[in-house]
């Protein structure tokens, strides 16, 4: 079942989200385009655009479904040029066949016993799915270790930014394998490393559901621990993971 209550948290801080959510890679936008046939797109979940402007950059015909009006309209201020769809996936009613759906950082949030469905039938013959999502990570393991006691102190675990190894729901990878309607299915990395301010780290630390649904006081109190461990910023390293598959008929 999907924890609706985490994914409308995400609302509540648009402007973190914005500001301190990392994009994803040009080459992974030249990939996935070059990967799926001609065609209009659909992107499933796309927030404020972190993903939507790489592809709307392109020219493509972009349609995008996101749940919360407050992402929407930032989404809507950043790529006029994309026609957005307010609601779930799981309501979206196509209007015409796509040759790509993708969707970032939110494919887990769609009903497992209906993603798969919802996708075959809103694509072409030979259409193509590409899930993609960032893995964070502090790049000293000192300091990552300090940080993930902070984190262990005030009862977040399962979602914390900071366990040594990112968790996440089973691979797309794993779940394609066993389903006859898609094939060609791949999988890509794409590393890079970069410098976040400690504030712009604490926004990121925000605008993670984990830390969204605390208490008020608790979180405060919790970005006040992890600030006396930052210094003046932190070094991260993000690996982004993509999924490729094609609908086989």
């Amino acid at each position: 079942m999907v924890d609706r209550r985490r994914n409308v948290v995400f609302g509540e801080a648009v402007d973190q989200y914005e500001s301190a959510r990392p994009g994803y890679p040009d080459q992974l936008v030249t990939d996935v385009l070059g990967y799926a046939p001609s065609g209009p797109v659909l992107e499933v979940g796309a927030g404020t655009g972190k993903a939507t402007a790489g592809f709307a950059a392109r020219g493509v015909d972009l349609t995008c479904v996101e749940p919360d009006a407050r992402m929407a309209a930032t989404l809507r201020a950043k790529c006029p040029e994309v026609r957005v769809e307010s609601g779930i996936f799981e309501d979206y009613v196509p209007d015409r066949a796509f040759a790509l759906l993708y969707c970032a950082q939110a494919w887990h949030w769609v009903d497992r016993d209906r993603r798969w469905d919802l996708a075959h039938a809103a694509l072409t013959p030979s259409g193509a799915v590409a899930l993609f999502w960032n893995n964070y990570g502090v790049t000293d393991p000192e300091l990552l270790t300090a940080l993930a006691d902070v984190d262990g102190r005030y009862g977040v675990s399962s979602s914390s930014l900071h366990r040594p190894k990112p968790g996440r729901p089973e691979p797309p990878a794993d779940e394609l394998a066993g389903d006859p309607r898609f094939t060609d299915l791949e999988t890509r990395l794409y590393t890079h490393t970069d410098r976040y301010e400690a504030d712009r780290y604490l926004d990121l630390v925000r605008s993670v559901s984990a830390y969204r649904i605390m208490d008020h006081d608790a979180r405060e109190a919790l970005l006040r621990d992890l600030a006396s461990l930052l210094g003046d910023g932190v070094d991260m390293t993000f690996t982004t993971e993509l999924t490729l598959a094609r609908r086989a008929d």
